[in-house]
């Protein structure tokens, strides 16, 4: 008989991705080690009644703050023009706003890129300049705002969400873990440790970064996205793959 798998994601993930996961012989257990709270009231909902029908540029780098800023706008159709990570933060913008105008990158430092660029191609032509909103959580890392401080493009910071770190001791060890967001990282290696050569898996670079101040065996997925994140760990340890519906 094959020996299953064990693994812990430090995020729950939906019923048919476990489902299949069982099914190769991968058992995973969930185990938040964060808790996302939307700001109450809502930091935006006034000022929308003045940047909803205007232009803007609009930043996400989490799949939380576009869902805080953008069920606020409800069905309404955006003039915006929307800056996002890829994953789950590009589907929740669309999901949202199907037809908005959207660009992405799979990570913060080439998000910033895109913004700068755009601005830069704006004062090349002249154009009245675009006013930028980050919309974040209290979390966030450093480097899109730096990167867009350090290029001088002026931007607003409107932060719509907290993250609070519920850490908690595991007894067990698994065979590899896997891990959404660097406060996730945080929360986790603050009260555990793993043993040398033990995998992590990543959603994106940016979790990975964070991993690797606590081991070195991190594994990335090709795309921030849970499927993707399964099809990863299904080939690291050698079993048959296709590609999961992200669910």
């Amino acid at each position: 008989m094959d020996k299953r798998i064990h693994l812990l994601f430090t995020r729950h993930i939906g019923p048919a991705l476990l489902r299949e996961a069982q099914q190769k012989g991968v058992d995973i257990s969930c185990e938040s080690f964060i808790e996302v709270r939307p700001l109450q009231p809502s930091p935006v909902a006034n000022l929308l009644s003045d940047i909803s029908t205007r232009p803007i540029r609009a930043i996400f780098t989490s799949a939380h703050a576009a869902e805080a800023v953008l069920a606020v706008v409800g069905p309404k159709k955006l003039p915006w023009i929307i800056f996002s990570l890829e994953g789950n933060t590009r589907s929740t913008v669309l999901r949202y706003q199907p037809q908005i105008q959207l660009f992405s990158a799979p990570d913060a430092r080439q998000l910033a890129q895109l913004i700068i660029a755009a601005s830069t191609q704006a004062a090349g032509k002249n154009d009245l300049p675009i006013e930028c909103y980050f919309f974040s959580g209290n979390r966030r890392l450093d480097t899109l705002p730096r990167l867009l401080t350090q290029y001088g493009i002026p931007f607003r910071e409107i932060v719509v969400y907290e993250t609070h770190l519920t850490p908690k001791r595991m007894e067990r060890l698994y065979d590899g873990y896997a891990f959404f967001s660097p406060s996730a990282v945080e929360s986790f290696f603050s009260l555990n440790e793993l043993p040398a050569g033990k995998p992590c898996f990543a959603m994106g670079e940016t979790t990975a970064e964070a991993l690797r101040k606590h081991t070195r065996q991190v594994i990335v997925s090709s795309q921030p996205q849970t499927a993707d994140l399964l099809y990863t760990i299904y080939a690291y340890f050698g079993l048959e793959t296709h590609q999961a519906a992200d669910t």
